[in-house]
C-alpha cells in the first residue's frame, strides 16, 4: 500500500493514495463536481498569505493587518466563513472544539491545485472536532486494586476514538444537521453529552459496554451520518477485547502542522510530516475515527506500524511448526463432534458435559495458551485453568502442545487423576447447563462409566463431587474437623448467601440452564448443538473475557463501589439518572431536559381551554395529560418546580387533587411574556440541574402558539409513554 523501505516519505505518500483513491474513506471529503473550487473568496492574495503563514511557521507575531485578514476569513461554496482568531479556528463564528494545525490549513486553504473538488467543510469539521479528552475519567479512591483484580481498572483504547467522534456528532448535531419535524434541535447533540458523561468510569470493560449500549439507543438522526463510513462502523461497534494491544493517538500538531505519529526503526516513535492533500487528510481522518475493533483502525495501526520498515521481508514458517499445525487440525477434525473452533479460539466438551475454551496466548506458568472453564452462557461467565506446568511447551511446536491441551480436555476424567486443579473444577461445577444438586433426571444425561470412574477418582484424593445427590444428609459432617475448617465453612457459607440474594447472582438461570430444563421435560437429548450457537454468539458480541477474574464474591464487592463511582460525577451536578436505564436512554441526562421535557411544553400548548393534567406530588408520581398518552415520571422537587411553571405560563390553575397528584386545568391563553419566561427559568434549572457550559436547555422548546379551540391530533411523540417503569421504550417509524 505504501510501497517499499527505499521509498522516501513523499512517494509513500503518493503510493497510498494510489490505492485508496477510490475507497469509502476518501470518498466521502469529495464534492460530486471535480472542477468546482470550494473557497469562494479569500481575504488577501496568495503572497500575503503566504506572508502570513511563514511568520506563524516562525513563530512571529502577526501585524495588525494579517490578524484582520485571518478574522476575515475564507467564504466557501456551502456558505461555510472560516476564520481565525489568535490560534483558534471558527466555523461559522462558532470556535472549533479542539486545537487545529493552522499552518496545514492556511496551505490547503491557498492551494488551488489541491482544494480543487473537495468538500472542504467536512474536513475541517472533522479536524476541529478531533480532540481526545472530551471524556473524563472519575478516579477511584475507594476500591483497593486487590479486590477488582489484575488490569481491571485501566482505560480503555476506545476512549480517544469515542471522545472524537461524541465531540463530531455534537457539532453535527448543532450546526449541521437538520433539527427533526416538532423540533427545535437536534437531539444527537445532547444524547452525545450525555454518553461522554456516562462514559467517566475508569473500569475498560464497563466503558466499552455502556459504549456499547449508547450506540444501540441512540435517537433518531444519527442514521443521517452514515454517509461518513466511521459512523457505519460505530453503528456495530462491540467490545474491544485485544487489550494488550496500545495505540498511539496517529495525529500530532507541531509547528502549527500537522504531524503522522508513526514507528521508528528502534521501535520508537517519530513524526512525519502529512502533505497538504485533501484525500491524505480525509482517508487519516475517518481511520482515526474509526473504533479500534474495525479494520479501519486496523490499517491506520498497521500504517503507524510498517511506515518506516527499511525492507520486504516473506515470513517462512518452520517445517515443524507446519507439521505441528496439520496435526492439530487433523486432531479437531477426527474430534468434530467434541472440538469446535471460532476464530482463534477453539471450544472442548468434556466426558461428563463440561465445556472448556482454549486459545494461543501468554498463559499460566509463561505457557502459550490460555484454558477458561465456561461455566455459562447468555450470560456468558467463565473461570482460568492451569492444568499444565513446567516448561515442556518451549522445545515442543505450537501446535503439538495445543494437541495435547485439547486432549487431555477431551478425556477431562482421566486426566483430573493427574492435575489437581481440573480435578477440583468438575468436582465443584456441575456440568454446564446443569444446577446443583443435581436430581435423577438430569443423570440420565451422563455418562455412567465417566461418573463412576470420576467417583473412584475422588475417592482416591479424599474428595467428593459437590453437584451429585447425596444418599444421606451428613448431620454429624463437622464432628472430624478442627474448629479452623469449621471457621472458613461457615465464612464461605455466608459469603455465598450474601451473593444469592443478589439479583446479579452468578448462579442465576441462564440460557444454558433453560435448555436444559426444556430437554428435561421434553424427555430429549442434551441440547449440546444449542450451547454450541450460543459460544458462537457470545464471542460474536464481543462478550468474551480477555482478563483475570478475582473470586466472585470479591469482584461484586468492587462491582458495587464501581458503581458508585461510575455516578459521582452526575450526582456532584445534581443530575438524576435511574441507574438501570440504558446509557444514552431518553429519560437520562440532558436528553430528558432536552426531550421529554419540550415534548410536555408542546403537549400543554396542544390542549384547549378546559383541559386537565396531572401531575404526581411524590417523588416517583406521573405526569400526565386528558386528551394523549404522553406519561413521564416526575423524579424530585425540581422537575415539579418546572412543570408548574409550564403550567402557570400556559395558563393553568390546579382545581384540586385526586389519588396523589395535583389536577391543573386550562383556564385562559398563555402569557404574552411566556417564551421569554421561559427561557429565564430554564437558565436557573441548567445551572443546577446540568451542564451550563452546554448549549441552553430552552433552545429545544419550541414557540408558543395560539390555543387550539378544540383537540388537535397529536403527534407520534405526544403519545408515548416515557415513565422509567417502562421498559420496552419504542423508536418512532
Amino acid at each position: 500500500m505504501i510501497g517499499g523501505g527505499s521509498r522516501t516519505a513523499k512517494q509513500r505518500w503518493k503510493c497510498l493514495m494510489q490505492n485508496v483513491s477510490d475507497s469509502e474513506d476518501v470518498g466521502w471529503a469529495q464534492l460530486p463536481d471535480q472542477s468546482l473550487d470550494p473557497v469562494l473568496v479569500s481575504p488577501c492574495d496568495g503572497d500575503d498569505m503566504a506572508g502570513i503563514i511563514e511568520r506563524i511557521s516562525d513563530g512571529v507575531r502577526l501585524n495588525r493587518k494579517q490578524r484582520v485578514q485571518l478574522h476575515r476569513g475564507f467564504h466557501l461554496f456551502d456558505g461555510t466563513h472560516v476564520s481565525f482568531v489568535a490560534d483558534r479556528m471558527y466555523l461559522n463564528g462558532r470556535p472549533t472544539i479542539a486545537s487545529v494545525p493552522m499552518v496545514s490549513i492556511l496551505n490547503l486553504l491557498s492551494s488551488k491545485k489541491h482544494r480543487l473538488g473537495w468538500d472542504l467543510s467536512k474536513l475541517l469539521i472533522a479536524i476541529g472536532t478531533m480532540t481526545t479528552g472530551a471524556i473524563d475519567t472519575l478516579p477511584i479512591r475507594r476500591v483497593p486494586r486487590r479486590l477488582i483484580g489484575p488490569n481491571r481498572i485501566r482505560d480503555s483504547l476506545d476512549k480517544p476514538t469515542a471522545s472524537a467522534m461524541l465531540s463530531w456528532v455534537e457539532w453535527m448535531a448543532e450546526e449541521q444537521l437538520e433539527a427533526p419535524k416538532h423540533s427545535a434541535m437536534n437531539p444527537l447533540g445532547a444524547w452525545s453529552r450525555d454518553v461522554r458523561q456516562r462514559l467517566s468510569t475508569p473500569i475498560g470493560t464497563k466503558f466499552e459496554n455502556h459504549l456499547k449500549e449508547a450506540f444501540t439507543h441512540h435517537p433518531t438522526g444519527l442514521e443521517e451520518l452514515t454517509i461518513y463510513p466511521w459512523t457505519r462502523r460505530w453503528l456495530a461497534y462491540t467490545r474491544y477485547q485485544r487489550f494488550n494491544t496500545n495505540r498511539t493517538w496517529p495525529f500530532e500538531i507541531v509547528g502549527g502542522k500537522l504531524k503522522f505519529v508513526v514507528r521508528a526503526k528502534n521501535n520508537a516513535s517519530r513524526k512525519t510530516s502529512i502533505p497538504e492533500e485533501p484525500g491524505v487528510w480525509a482517508f487519516l481522518i475517518s481511520l482515526a475515527f474509526s473504533p479500534h475493533r474495525s479494520s479501519g483502525s486496523d490499517l491506520l495501526y498497521a500504517l503507524q506500524f510498517n511506515w518506516t520498515d527499511s525492507k520486504q521481508e516473506t515470513h517462512q514458517i518452520s517445517a515443524p511448526l507446519r507439521r505441528s499445525i496439520q496435526f492439530l487440525r487433523e486432531v479437531i477434525d477426527s474430534n468434530s463432534d467434541r472440538v469446535f473452533v471460532h476464530e482463534e479460539r477453539m471450544l472442548v466438551i468434556g466426558r461428563l458435559g463440561h465445556f472448556y475454551e482454549v486459545k494461543v496466548g501468554r498463559g499460566a506458568h509463561g505457557a502459550p495458551f490460555i484454558i477458561r472453564a465456561i461455566d455459562s452462557l447468555g450470560p456468558r461467565s467463565t473461570t482460568a485453568l492451569c492444568i499444565h506446568h513446567g516448561t515442556f511447551h518451549s522445545t515442543v511446536p505450537l501446535g503439538d502442545t495445543i494437541v495435547s491441551v485439547i486432549l487431555s480436555l477431551v478425556d477431562d476424567v482421566k486426566t483430573s487423576g493427574k492435575i489437581g486443579s481440573l480435578r477440583e473444577h468438575i468436582a465443584l461445577r456441575p456440568p454446564l447447563g446443569f444446577l446443583s444438586p443435581l436430581n435423577d433426571k438430569h443423570i440420565r444425561f451422563l455418562r455412567d462409566s465417566a461418573v463412576q470412574e470420576f467417583k473412584q477418582i475422588t475417592e482416591n484424593h479424599s474428595d467428593s463431587i459437590r453437584w451429585l445427590p447425596r444418599d444421606q444428609p451428613t448431620e454429624a459432617g463437622g464432628r472430624n474437623q478442627n474448629m479452623m475448617h469449621l471457621f472458613h465453612r461457615n465464612v464461605a457459607f455466608n459469603r455465598r448467601r450474601r451473593w444469592h440474594q443478589d439479583g446479579n447472582a452468578p448462579n442465576r438461570k441462564n440460557r444454558c440452564d433453560v435448555l436444559v430444563e426444556h430437554a428435561v421435560a421434553a424427555d430429549s437429548a442434551m441440547p449440546h448443538p444449542q450451547f454450541i450457537e450460543l459460544w458462537h454468539e457470545s464471542l460474536k458480541d464481543g462478550s468474551a473475557e480477555e482478563i483475570f477474574e478475582p473470586h466472585h464474591y470479591l469482584h461484586h464487592f468492587g462491582h458495587d463501589r464501581n458503581n458508585w463511582a461510575q455516578l459521582h460525577l452526575q450526582r456532584q451536578h445534581h443530575i438524576t439518572l435511574v441507574e438501570d436505564l440504558p446509557v444514552g436512554d431518553i429519560r437520562n441526562g440532558e436528553r430528558r431536559y432536552c426531550e421529554i421535557f419540550p415534548r410536555i411544553w408542546d403537549a400543554l400548548l396542544q390542549h384547549p381551554i378546559g383541559s386537565t393534567f396531572r401531575l404526581g406530588v411524590l417523588d416517583g408520581g406521573d405526569v400526565t395529560f386528558e386528551h394523549c398518552h404522553l406519561a413521564m415520571t416526575v423524579r424530585n422537587q425540581q422537575e415539579r418546580r418546572i412543570l408548574r411553571r409550564f403550567a402557570t405560563l400556559l395558563g393553568f390553575v390546579e382545581q384540586g387533587t385526586h389519588d396523589q397528584s395535583i389536577v391543573f386545568i386550562r383556564r385562559d391563553h398563555a402569557k404574552q411574556t411566556a417564551r421569554r419566561d421561559l427561557a429565564l427559568h430554564l437558565d436557573r434549572a441548567q445551572s443546577t440541574l446540568g451542564n451550563p457550559n452546554s448549549s441552553p436547555w430552552h433552545w429545544h422548546f419550541g414557540e408558543v402558539v395560539q390555543t387550539p379551540h378544540h383537540i388537535t391530533e397529536f403527534r407520534w411523540g405526544l403519545q408515548q409513554d416515557l415513565r422509567d417503569s417502562n421498559r420496552r421504550l419504542q423508536r418512532p417509524n
